[in-house]
């Protein structure tokens, strides 16, 4: 589907997720909490596959990156 010859017209995160999991996604709203949840769940399924997996990898890259090692000094030994 992605790497059809028709014309572009763009994933959405909710196509991604069916063709990876094999089913749509599914929002249960029951209380008030997961209904906030919900509606943002919905409003990200809607946005475009490449946007949601550009953010997630740039996250991860920021959390996951190497760093230099601190060395510390203990102020309380200088004393």
């Amino acid at each position: 589907m992605a790497l059809g010859t028709g014309a572009y017209n763009g994933l959405a995160t909710s196509d991604v997720w069916t063709l990876l999991v094999g089913q749509t996604p599914a929002f249960a709203a029951p209380t008030a909490s997961t209904q906030v949840l919900a509606t943002v769940g919905v409003g990200i399924m809607a946005m475009p596959a490449w946007v949601v997996f550009a953010a997630i990898g740039f996250v991860l890259l920021h959390v996951c990156r190497k760093r230099r090692a601190r060395r510390r000094v203990f102020r309380s030994a200088l004393s």
